[in-house]
Order: C-alpha cells, then structure tokens, then sequence
C-alpha cells in the first residue's frame, strides 16, 4: 500500500508540475494514461438481475421482485392492465411499490394492500426517492472554482483539478486522455461509478473563443462532488443517480485553442506554433480575410494549435464539410477527417466507453439543438433527452435539422456515426468569447442539468 501511494504521488507531481509541459521541439505523442483509480461505492448486491436470464411466467409478465417508485405527481393504480380498467386507488410522487411482474406492454405488476395490481410503466423508476424533494445547497462550500475571473486558463484548470481531486477523490477519476501540439493534457474527469450501466460524456471548449464553457463544466464538476453525498434531484439522491449513471467530463477539448484567444502568443511554447500564428494572419490579413491587428486576431481565435477547426475534423461526412482552403483562425477541417490529438483522444473514449448520450458544449443562442439528420429512433430520443433539458434550463429545445451544418461534427458523428443521442447546447447569448456578466445566468441553468440528464436515461431504459 505504501508503494502504490507513493506510485500515484510520483504521477501527480509528474503530471502537474509545469501543467505538463515539455521542451519545445520535442516529438508529441498522444498519450493514454489513467492516472487515479478509485473503489466508487456502488455494488449491485448479490440479488441483483442485471446479468441472470430472465424468466416470463404465465401471464407473459419477466418475473422481478424489486422496488419502484412513482416519478409523477400522482399514479393511479388498476386491477387490470388497462387504463380503461377499474381504478384502485391513486399513489403520489416518491411512493415505493413493491414489483412482481415487468411487462412489455407498457404496464407493470405490483403487489398493493396484498392484491394485484398494476401500474403503469412510463411513471416509474428503480432509484429510490426521498420524501423532502427540494435541495437548497450552499453556495459557499464551493470554493474551489473561481468564477470571479474573465479568463478561465488552462493552468487555473490544472489548479482546480488538483484541489478537487484531493478533496473529492473518492468519487471521481482523473484521466488524461491525450495531448496536444502545444503539450497540453486533454483532462477527462469521470464522476461516479466508472462502469455504470449508462454512460454520459460532455465535452466543452471545442472552440478556442468558447472557454466560457470550461468554466461551466468545472463549476458543475465541484458541485456535483461536493454534494455527492447529501444533494438530491426531485428526491432522487445525487449519489443514486451516480451509481447508475456515470458522467465523463471533458473540460476544455482544445486547450492550445483556448490559450491562444486568452493569452496570444505569450502562453505558445513552441516557437513553429508562434511562427505559424503569424503566417496564417498575415495570410488572412493580406488576402481580406481579416482586419484585425495580431492580438485582436488571436482574441477570436477558434482553431487548434495546427489551425484545424475542431468542429469539423470528425468522420461524419467529413468530406461534404464547408471548409477554407488552408490553416488558420477558423474554418478549415483538416488535411483528414480525425487527423488531430484533440479528435482522436475524445475518439478514443467514445470507442473505449459505450455512450447513452452526448453533450457539446458551445456558445450562444441559448438553445439546445438534437436534430443531425440521424436515425428515426435515435432521433427521437434526442428530442426527448433535449425537452427535459430545456425545461429544467429554460432553452429553447431546437427541431431544426442541422444535418448539412453537422457534417465533419461532433454531434453529427455521434448521432450518425455511433448511433447515440447527441445534444449541442448554445450557452449564454453574446458573441464569444462571453462576457463573465453571463456566467451567472448560464450557471443557474445548467446547475441541474447533468442530473435531469440521468433521471431521464434511468426512466427510458
């Protein structure tokens, strides 16, 4: 035990001294590296039939004998499965019910006041629900973030990340998932229990102009940990919800992006990547591309350290993508579809971790976007994935299809490539990069989110 702490002390310091950073002109190499393991307190129980084959009695119902819970204000209980049936009695939010049957129908079978009954299945859950459904948490005991800065930089991250883990260690991963030309860790935070049975991934800052977005990822991540233990959604426990559904963060996918339209050329290691800065504005400067001074033109700068736009380096229809013709601010979408540290780490995780579900993080518009020309049932469950969001965010859930405007996306790749649910939320309302005026509106609606999220994957499995 002794030498795995001072194995895990020996990363820690490896990975954060100089944010890990390596003499320029050295080789880059995208790196794969679980740094931290954690026991999660999640165990399914010896009695648990996640993996026993099932069995259909008589009356074609699986037979279980579990609890659930009414997720709706009030359920009414029948003698038959029908709702034209005889009415028993009506049951109210957070009731437990005992189950005997699970049925295909859309009904379920209890046991009530010692008789049969039955219930419907769309207003049920497995999660327990506590009676006290309101959570009141304190602002104050998040104090790691800052959120008082415009500039939220990839060393405040660096920082952030090392005082959450030590805080909070036991209820999430830390995992560096690649790096970048820049030799900046591409950070994936992962909260809950890892192997969880249904598994979120959000990402932020894929622009370099959006790190507005980091922020709000990291904010999220401190107070999902610091009130793992004691906050609740609509009565449903943060920690029951975790141990169902895991959430991998990615908070700032393209760091080198970020740093550039925050600190120029200052923060740049690589002297080829200050050279090239330059040459792409001087190119966009002399052919009407810009009209901007260097600084200003940096300011607004969307791409990665090679110029390549993240938005449109992924596998979906990458070569029907509008792009420019070389490098530079924003725009163009690479030489080959993934050909970046950035795309192919967060491909990898993607790969590696079967997803349920999908955030990209952007800005503005306030608006939450679903339709990327995918697969009727997939589709679908982005719509509803993307109207409960709205609700508790108060967005605008967006129908429009973006099929055309997601080739070479995130969200289109997913949505097409792996067939899951993938939603892109327009944060905030000004042009990026946001002004720290908006944080505060963005943060109260994004607070309970992730959460919403989980509780609509648990009620449509």
């Amino acid at each position: 035990m002794k030498k795995a702490k001072l194995l895990l002390g020996f990363l820690f310091v490896c990975l954060f001294a100089g944010c890990g950073k390596e003499e320029p002109g050295t080789s880059l190499q995208m790196k794969e590296v679980t740094l931290f393991e954690h026991a999660v307190s999640y165990s399914p129980g010896a009695d648990s039939q996640a993996d026993a084959e099932r069995v259909v009695d008589a009356e074609g119902y699986y037979i279980v004998n579990d609890m659930v819970y009414v997720m709706s204000d009030t359920l009414n209980i029948r003698s038959e499965p029908s709702a034209e049936s005889a009415m028993i009695t009506t049951v109210t939010y957070g009731t437990a019910l005992q189950r005997t049957g699970e049925g295909e129908d859309g009904w379920d079978r209890i046991l009530y006041d010692g008789q049969t009954a039955y219930v419907s299945q769309a207003y049920l859950i497995t999660v327990p629900i506590q009676e006290e459904r309101e959570f009141t948490f304190s602002q104050a005991m998040l104090s790691i973030v800052d959120t008082s800065r415009q500039i939220y930089s990839y060393d405040s991250m660096c920082e952030d990340l090392t005082q959450l883990r030590e805080a909070y260690g036991a209820h999430m991963q830390l995992n560096v998932l690649g790096t970048t030309r820049d030799n900046r860790n591409i950070f994936e935070v992962v909260i809950g229990n890892a192997d969880a049975p249904l598994q979120v991934t959000i990402v932020g800052t894929l622009c370099g102009t959006e790190y507005m977005t980091s922020l709000v990822c990291m904010k999220q991540i401190e107070y999902y940990l610091c009130f793992y233990e004691t906050g609740n959604y609509r009565g449903l426990r943060y920690q029951d919800l975790f141990d169902q559904v895991a959430i991998r963060v990615i908070p700032m996918l393209n760091p080198d992006g970020a740093t550039i339209s925050q600190e120029y050329l200052t923060k740049i290691e690589h002297k080829e990547i200050q050279d090239d800065l330059r040459r792409w504005f001087e190119r966009e400067q002399s052919n009407g591309g810009t009209s901007l001074n260097l600084d200003n033109y940096l300011m607004f700068f969307n791409a990665n350290g090679n110029g390549v736009d993240i938005r449109k380096n992924f596998a979906y229809r990458w070569e029907d993508a509008e792009s420019t013709d070389a490098p530079g601010s924003g725009g163009y979408k690479g030489d080959t579809a993934g050909s970046e540290a950035e795309t192919k780490a967060l491909l990898h995780l993607l790969a590696n971790e079967p997803q349920n579900l999908l955030l990209a993080y952007h800005t503005s518009g306030s608006q939450i976007s679903w339709n990327f020309g995918q697969a009727a049932d997939v589709l679908e469950k982005g719509k509803r994935y993307a109207e409960a969001l709205g609700a508790i965010m108060n967005y605008e859930s967006n129908a429009s299809s973006l099929e055309s405007a997601a080739y070479g996306s995130l969200c289109g790749y997913v949505a097409n490539e792996e067939n899951v649910p993938a939603l892109q939320l327009q944060l905030g309302n000004g042009s990026a990069p946001l002004s720290l005026n908006e944080f505060n509106a963005i943060w109260n609606a994004c607070r309970e989110s992730w959460a919403a999220v989980q509780l609509e994957l648990i009620a449509t499995q």
